[in-house]
């Protein structure tokens, strides 16, 4: 039989005549069968033969409780510009996302051995926003500027003593009067451009610049437009994707940031489907969301205390009070009742995974320990009203033992103090909490230092630097020694880790320093809260551990993406 007879239609009405009603429907059966096997087996080979990855496309919507005030790096000191700023400029030096640096304008970078000559070569292949080339120039202009005091910027202290010099259009040199050891935080200052600035007085570049919202960077978003109403309430922000990004394209097309009056307002906002992206968003919230999401959870090098003012506070210069006070704290139903146990404990000035400390120094949580120390110490319920007092000068009456606590008006805050004056008042001690607002805690306290008691927290850096916030230079404002502590020993060891280069010298001193605050306990150290980050489960972000500041998770945001496809293997790079 010739096998052209086999596409005669003669040949096929003659076969399927011959077949009975059963054979006809096995022959269906497995004609069924064998494309439905071809089938699967091609979608199982392309399956085994590729791979999903990130698209370039689509929109994210952030939402950010507050308002910004301000895009350019020189001015942002608070969480929301920094973040904006983020998405715009760039620094010498980033975060790594891990609780180290890598490396972002900077192409490369060394030290000497003493830590105060650094030299830094720049990329050859960053342009900004608007086309122009950038150099050595630029990164000279800012710093220069920093250090004008005309440009009144809050990042002017940490300069100081800094010589910045050309060595060609990619390579200058800093020079540090003083070795520092913490230099590679100051490289992660974000860089301005010296054309669009240079023709702007200094001492109008923070009130008077356009630029100001309209930044020009180099960053991986580029600034389009913002929306605000006639009064100054901003209410968007819209950035689109650089496409000359040194570090490749982002592959979100816009990201637009919208601002909100408050969590709860964010949140609905959220649950709408409205933004896709919120973070510092509060643990006691998260089963209120009605929404699927991905949880995202990272550390900040920062701690929460209750700074104790002994020089204000008669009962507070008693040692022994804040001892028992100490003891008396139990932070894991604070964390347990407050954050739903996402933050850590802490107990001392450094965290429990940074250089130098020394689990061998936590308290013990005990009301009877409290109660000893502070009978021990003279201090008795003479009246009966369940508050201690004891006589603390000659021919004084009895002094109560009895603390006002300053709040900033802040729900977990304000949670933690009333837990505060609960378990104190199991020992003896009367807390009256005071809850301020933003604006008469500056005024009326930070720079004061008027205070029994003040909860606040404090950012310390991943390679922490406890100068700013225990030096006995630092107590008055804007010095961020809030508890006006006062200690020789410590003021040495200070000093030393700043400026040492040996990492063994400097683990030694931090553990003097945690060893010595915790025998004088200025404060009642209480935790670090995890810093939450809700997102729909479609948006693909990297994996955050620690970072320095919040606004830092934006450190490899040109990596998220929204939307994919499916490629073959070998052809990922076509």
């Amino acid at each position: 039989m010739k096998v052209k007879y086999f596409f005669q239609k003669s040949f096929w009405q003659n076969f399927w005549q011959s077949l009975s009603d059963i054979e006809k429907k096995i022959f269906w059966g497995s004609l069924v069968l064998m494309i439905g096997s071809l089938i699967i087996g091609g979608v199982f080979w392309y399956l085994s033969n590729s791979e999903v990855v990130a698209k370039e496309g689509g929109v994210l919507v952030e939402g950010l409780v507050g308002q910004p005030t301000t895009l350019n790096p020189l001015f942002a000191s608070n969480e929301i510009d920094q973040g904006l700023s983020s998405l715009v400029y760039s620094g010498l030096l980033k975060s790594n996302g891990k609780g180290g640096v890598m490396n972002d304008l900077a192409d490369s970078y060394e030290k000497s051995e003493d830590g105060r000559h650094w030299v830094i070569r720049l990329r050859k292949d960053v342009v900004w926003h608007d086309g122009v080339p950038f150099t050595a120039d630029d990164v000279i202009f800012t710093i220069n500027a920093i250090q004008n005091p005309d440009t009144r910027s809050p990042y002017r202290v940490a300069w100081q003593g800094v010589t910045v010099t050309k060595i060609s259009d990619y390579t200058l040199t800093f020079d540090l009067k003083n070795p520092y050891a913490f230099f590679e935080e100051n490289l992660k200052q974000k860089i301005i451009p010296k054309h669009i600035f240079a023709e702007i007085p200094l001492a109008n570049m923070q009130d008077l610049s356009a630029y100001n919202f309209e930044p020009i960077g180099t960053g991986p978003f580029a600034y389009e437009k913002f929306d605000a109403t006639k009064k100054g309430y901003i209410n968007y922000y819209i950035f689109k994707a650089n496409p000359h990004y040194y570090n490749g394209r982002p592959f979100i097309e816009n990201y637009i940031v919208k601002f909100y009056k408050s969590e709860a307002e964010a949140l609905k906002a959220f649950d709408y489907h409205q933004i896709d992206v919120l973070s510092n968003v509060s643990a006691s919230n998260l089963a209120n969301i009605n929404r699927s999401y991905q949880l995202y959870e990272f550390s900040l090098p920062q701690y929460f205390a209750v700074f104790l003012n002994a020089s204000i506070s008669k009962p507070l210069s008693d040692r022994n009070v804040r001892y028992a006070l100490n003891h008396a704290t139990n932070r894991k139903e604070i964390i347990d009742e407050v954050f739903q146990g996402r933050a850590e404990s802490v107990e001392g000035p450094i965290l429990s995974w940074m250089p130098g400390y020394d689990p061998a120094l936590q308290s013990e949580y005990s009301l009877d320990t409290a109660k000893q120390i502070l009978e021990s110490g003279g201090w008795k319920d003479l009246d009966n009203d369940g508050i201690l007092e004891k006589v603390l000068g000659k021919n004084e009456d009895p002094t109560p033992l009895k603390i006002t606590l300053i709040v900033p008006s802040t729900d977990f805050l304000i949670q933690t103090a009333s837990l505060l004056k609960k378990q104190w008042k199991e020992v003896g001690a009367d807390v009256e909490i005071k809850i301020v607002d933003s604006s008469d805690l500056q005024n009326n306290f930070l720079t004061t230092r008027l205070y029994d008691a003040l909860l606040y927290g404090n950012i310390i850096n991943q390679k922490p630097d406890l100068f700013p916030f225990w030096h006995s230079s630092q107590k008055f404002y804007p010095g961020l020694n809030l508890s006006l502590y006062e200690n020789a020993s410590v003021d040495r060891f200070l000093e030393e880790a700043r400026l040492t280069t040996n990492e063994n010298q400097y683990k030694k001193a931090l553990a003097n320093i945690q060893s010595l605050i915790l025998a004088d306990t200025p404060a009642i150290f209480l935790y670090n809260p995890k810093i939450l980050l809700i997102a729909p489960p479609s948006l693909h972000i990297e994996n955050l551990e620690k970072l320095d500041v919040s606004s830092e998770r934006y450190a490899n945001v040109y990596r998220w993406y929204v939307k994919t496809k499916r490629v073959l293997t070998n052809s990922k790079s076509d």
